[in-house]
């Protein structure tokens, strides 16, 4: 292939590679905030992968509705939308309270938050179409409040529908054979799958189920067609829904399996996949295939070997100009910091810059790295990013083990949550936190208001600080460090159960924790032992658990993974 057609189809690549952080960095103004969480399993899959990503998604839902059905205009209102199983029917289905309980013991009604813009009584709904993220599309229209309920109620139509949306979902693609493949992979499980739209370089592929229900409840005058008082019809609806739920959900976990599956297209250009530093190929300076670049220092994670560690770090200087230092770490990463330290980095190329310090931008939030006695890793950006997606609007999180912040900074700029809290034992880390908290005050890419406010940075032990605390939280990331040799261990080889237990009781009914863990690579994407040691730690508890997803984080050596579990704790 000709170095042309190299530079044309990297181009190609990166251009791909763009599309995909800003669609997936955008705010999610949905009336849930978040992307529905029967949908966060197969949208983490598929957002893994290089070649595609997800645009919108809906996991399935039921709801009532009064209008003329087409969501888009003014004289359509929602009510009691579920995206779980109906276990009130008689609740649920009594049309009589609809007005006062709009919840019917559905999805809670989110009222937090800055984006609950009005539609159809007052204006024209601009700010819908405004900034709105892709990425789920369950809730992209808002609903309205019980005052437009209210005023639409008077209208001419007032039947009241139950309807059941399936599952659906919109996938960019970066070529056909990739779009192809997909569609392929998908059918088995869904049989409503096409090519949307595409143009060079951008391929859409749409999937959704065929589990559909639409049916009246009452006649426009109001009158129930079915007894009001008769629970043996509520539990018959609620039997429709929660039936085409539970089809639902099995075909979306076949989906996910056939996707992990899934290997890369056999007629793609094999050097699509590669990447090349040297644009000269009359250039023979060596150039590592691989290193990170975090803020204006591109960080080596070990000394150039057979080579002259200056002009490689130079090199690296010539083709990213916007790179002023180049590093290369000395020793491996130990201790709770897992960072090098004051000797562990050696400053190969630029300035002689001391303390290494650098300023740090991830989807417009920035945050201050301190790379001799704190660890970062820009390679994590795409977690962060699953993580935020999954923030519902109005959430209290507690980031523990936070690092320089970045976590708990993108969570707060670019997420509705009530307020972040952020625990954090090293005061390198903690004075770097405090640094980007001023800075999330200045910063004019933040659009969610107040980002700095709802934030609190606390400096301390978790397993002293976390017990201490009278709030309980919606949501808990606990991204541990690995500390000893052996897999999944911390040095007092528990696998971080010590954390667990404080953790743990802190959650709220239904609550979410985001658990890290360290794996070989043949244990994923089970990862039993550490489903055993939550199930282990839940039971001491007298918590149950469910598994949402696990995701696959990183490599942190040779078949060693470092692995996200999401699990859901129920305390009934």
């Amino acid at each position: 292939m000709s170095s042309n057609d190299s530079t044309w189809k990297q181009r190609k690549r990166n251009d791909f590679g763009n599309a995909k952080a800003q669609c997936l960095g955008k705010r999610d103004k949905s009336f849930q905030g978040r992307i529905d969480a029967r949908a966060v399993e197969v949208c983490g899959i598929i957002n893994e992968r290089d070649d595609m990503y997800t645009t919108s998604s809906c996991a399935g839902r039921c709801f009532l509705y009064r209008g003329v059905g087409i969501k888009a205009t003014t004289d359509f209102s929602r009510f009691r939308i579920s995206h779980e199983l109906i276990k009130d029917p008689k609740r649920y289905f009594d049309l009589s309270t609809i007005e006062e309980d709009p919840t019917g013991g559905g999805d809670p009604v989110r009222t937090i938050g800055q984006y609950d813009y009005k539609v159809g009584i007052n204006g024209t709904g601009e700010e819908n179409d405004k900034e709105v993220n892709e990425s789920n599309d369950s809730e992209t229209e808002l609903i309205m409040d019980n005052t437009d309920a209210n005023n639409s109620s008077s209208s001419n139509d007032s039947v009241i529908w139950l309807r059941y949306e399936p599952f659906i979902l919109h996938v960019a693609c970066r070529s056909l054979s990739v779009a192809s493949l997909l569609m392929a992979t998908a059918r088995p499980a869904f049989k409503n799958v096409g090519l949307t739209a595409w143009k060079e370089g951008r391929y859409l592929v749409a999937i959704w189920g065929d589990e559909g229900l639409e049916m009246p409840l009452c006649t426009p005058i109001g009158m129930p067609l079915y007894p009001p008082n008769d629970d043996s019809v509520s539990k018959w609806l609620a039997q429709l829904c929660n039936e085409r739920h539970e089809r639902n959900w099995s075909k979306i976990q076949r989906f996910c399996q056939n996707l992990r599956e899934m290997k890369p297209p056999t007629d793609d250009d094999p050097d699509e996949y590669q990447l090349s530093f040297a644009d000269n190929p009359d250039d023979r300076t060596p150039v590592p295939r691989s290193f990170d670049v975090i803020g204006d220092i591109a960080y080596l994670h070990s000394i150039p070997e057979d080579a002259d560690s200056r002009l490689t770090g130079e090199s690296i200087m010539s083709k990213n100009k916007s790179i002023k230092v180049v590093v290369a770490r000395r020793s491996n990463l130990e201790g709770t910091e897992r960072a090098p330290g004051e000797e562990g980095l050696e400053i190969i190329a630029g300035a002689d810059r001391s303390p290494l310090i650098t300023t740090h931008t991830e989807y417009g939030i920035k945050c201050v790295i301190d790379l001799n006695h704190t660890f970062f890793s820009p390679r994590m950006g795409q977690e962060r990013l699953r993580i935020c997606q999954q923030v519902a609007r109005g959430e209290n999180v507690l980031v523990c083990f936070g690092g320089v912040g970045m976590e708990a900074f993108q969570i707060a700029g670019r997420t509705e949550a009530s307020s972040i809290v952020y625990v954090e034992l090293s005061h390198h880390a903690v004075d770097c936190a405090k640094r980007g908290h001023r800075m999330l005050e200045r910063n004019k890419n933040v659009k969610c208001i107040g980002a700095a406010e709802r934030l609190e940075i606390i400096q301390g032990d978790v397993l002293e600080v976390v017990p201490s605390m009278e709030q309980s939280f919606d949501r808990i990331l606990a991204p541990r460090p690995k500390e000893g040799k052996l897999d999944s261990d911390l040095g007092t080889g528990d696998g971080g159960a010590q954390f667990l237990k404080v953790l743990l009781p802190r959650l709220k009914e239904a609550g979410e924790c985001h658990w890290y863990d360290f794996v070989a690579d043949w244990e994923y994407p089970a990862c039993e032992r550490t489903r055993t040691l939550i199930e282990t730690v839940c039971d001491e508890l007298g918590l149950k658990m469910e598994v949402l997803h696990v995701a696959r984080v990183g490599s942190v050596a040779m078949r060693q993974l470092r692995i996200c579990l999401d699990f859901k704790v129920l305390r009934s």
